[in-house]
């Protein structure tokens, strides 16, 4: 009997301590899953911006489609872009986001977009995503998507073509996009023609001959100064005369 209680008590301990052990390291894996994850959605919420309009979204959140409500969307052009209408008929709501990778775009596009429930979005992509850690191909795919889940949820879809660069911005910090950025528009032309979305093709408002931006409207390698502004706003405004 002594025997046999030794070796009963023997493997409870051994149990005992399995699952001690078992306990200790599920707390250390959960540890190290719940400070990956914390990093991942700190990544993520960076990359995306999607706090940047959370506050300024929660008033205009819509059920239907809001008549005149026009939002911007997009990255260097757009987020400096101020746009009035002295007619009083259409709202615009600017979520631009500098320098923003087109992924970041569709990461907030629910949030900055389909929650707001404009008639019209303009989305304007930047030549800040055609550096070369990224590939034209995906750049066209996020812009897919986006137009996509816009006229899922019956938004009219504005696409922009890329302004051009000011002469010799190809070589401002490597900025080497002028052969990407053309083939990029005459890929968003065709793309709208062969959907049936409408295009603002801005590119041809501001380049001059030599297919660089103007110097009387560039603020920049890759900006619109006051005049410039005053030019694409104009034009946007004569789109929407047109769509009305």
């Amino acid at each position: 009997m002594k025997k046999h209680w030794k070796i009963l008590l023997t493997t409870s301990l051994v149990l005992n301590l399995a699952i001690i052990y078992v306990g200790y390291k599920a707390l250390e894996y959960r540890s190290h899953i719940n400070f990956y994850l914390d990093k991942y959605t700190n990544v993520v919420a960076e990359f995306s911006r999607r706090s940047e309009f959370l506050e300024a979204n929660k008033p205009l959140v819509s059920d239907t489609i809001v008549p005149g409500r026009v939002l911007l969307f997009g990255t260097q052009l757009v987020s400096n872009w101020a746009v009035t209408d002295g007619s009083g008929r259409f709202e615009f709501i600017n979520r631009g986001v500098n320098s923003q990778h087109a992924a970041g775009l569709l990461l907030r596009f629910y949030q900055d977009v389909i929650a707001l429930k404009p008639e019209y979005v303009v989305i304007e992509v930047s030549s800040y995503n055609l550096r070369g850690q990224w590939s034209l191909k995906e750049t066209q795919e996020y812009m897919r998507s986006m137009a996509e889940l816009a006229s899922y949820h019956k938004i009219k879809l504005i696409l922009t073509t890329m302004i051009p660069l000011e002469a010799g911005a190809d070589e401002y910090e490597n900025y080497i996009v002028t052969d990407s950025l053309l083939k990029q528009n005459d890929w968003l032309r065709s793309y709208a023609a062969e959907n049936e979305f409408v295009l603002l093709d801005l590119y041809q408002q501001v380049a001059d001959e030599q297919g660089n931006l103007r110097d009387e409207l560039s603020a920049g390698p890759i900006d619109l100064n006051e005049a410039g502004y005053g030019v694409v706003t104009e034009e946007l405004l004569n789109l929407l005369g047109t769509l009305d």
